[in-house]
């Protein structure tokens, strides 16, 4: 059974106190003496909290001058009933106390521009906690280690004109103060918003129904997306489209339009044992996306 997972690219960062000035500087941060030190501790020991769980970097290692990262969210509690097709269920009861269940992140770091690249498990670590087993290891109260997703700066670059546009999203943070030009685009929707004191928020969707629809249907609302794109008050412009009528839907957000890579692993890539796709199977595959991802990531998202 095929399996479709989403990765993340990052730009690492950090903040430290600086005294002498007494504010907190902001910096981009190479993770290579943090990874290095975080290697020499014994792999049980490299343990951290998360929330009412434990989370332990199980494997680090360098390969093709990247460092790949094997984290693990540990649950050994609030554990899920075994079931059987026969119409029973029973529980996990053999687990000693020092077992648990995974959830496992596998992890891409570039030391060369500071890029890191994160499989995206809702069940596992998020982000956030995986920069914050970097500043555990740093151990200093004053130095934090944070992620920033990378953007396109020229997100509208991102679609063009003869593209098939199958669908799309817009999000406006105030619509009072939208400009006339959005105004226009969305018609009678916001017509009685002027009449209120109060900021107005509106998600304006419009999509192409599968059922029945032909291969080369668009939409025709180039114009009026290229108007709001250019509106400060639009706060999210989501564009489902494709390239030509043989092409995949992709989905692209013309006001921030992070990067990121969707992988279908087959049914072969899952590992009859675990019944899951093992590690080494998505850093791997990792790798290979990375390399596909690096002359947009140096030259064109910040």
């Amino acid at each position: 059974m095929a399996r479709a997972i989403r990765f993340d690219y990052f730009k690492v960062y950090a903040s430290q106190y600086n005294e002498q000035e007494e504010i907190m500087d902001e910096r981009v941060c190479d993770l290579t003496n943090v990874l290095t030190q975080a290697q020499a501790i014994p792999t049980r020991e490299r343990v951290y909290r998360v929330g009412n769980d434990q989370a332990r970097l199980q494997d680090i290692q360098q390969k093709n001058n990247k460092w790949e990262m094997h984290f693990v969210r540990i649950r050994k509690d609030g554990f899920p009933i075994k079931t059987n097709d026969d119409g029973t269920f029973g529980f996990f009861d053999d687990l000693g106390e020092d077992e648990g269940f995974g959830e496992e992140v596998s992890v891409l770091y570039d030391p060369t521009n500071c890029v890191i690249m994160i499989r995206r498990n809702m069940h596992s670590l998020s982000p956030s906690a995986i920069a914050n087993y970097f500043t555990d290891v740093v151990n200093d109260p004053s130095f934090t280690v944070f992620f920033k997703p990378l953007v396109h700066p020229r997100a509208m670059e991102l679609l063009k004109k003869d593209h098939l546009i199958r669908g799309a999203e817009v999000s406006i943070a105030d619509v009072k103060n939208a400009l006339p030009t959005t105004k226009r685009s969305l018609g009678q929707i916001i017509s009685g918003a002027n009449d209120l004191n109060e900021s107005v928020g509106v998600t304006f969707k419009i999509s192409i129904q599968p059922k029945g629809s032909k291969k080369n249907s668009r939409l025709p609302v180039y114009e009026e997306l290229e108007d709001m794109a250019s509106d400060p008050n639009v706060s999210k412009i989501e564009v489902r489209k494709k390239a030509n009528e043989n092409a995949k839907v992709e989905t692209v957000d013309l006001i921030q339009h992070r990067l990121y890579d969707f992988h279908n692993f087959s049914g072969n890539d899952i590992s009859p044992e675990s019944r899951n796709i093992l590690h080494t199977t998505v850093v791997n595959r990792m790798q290979i996306l990375y390399r596909t991802r690096i002359d947009d990531i140096n030259n064109t998202y910040v």
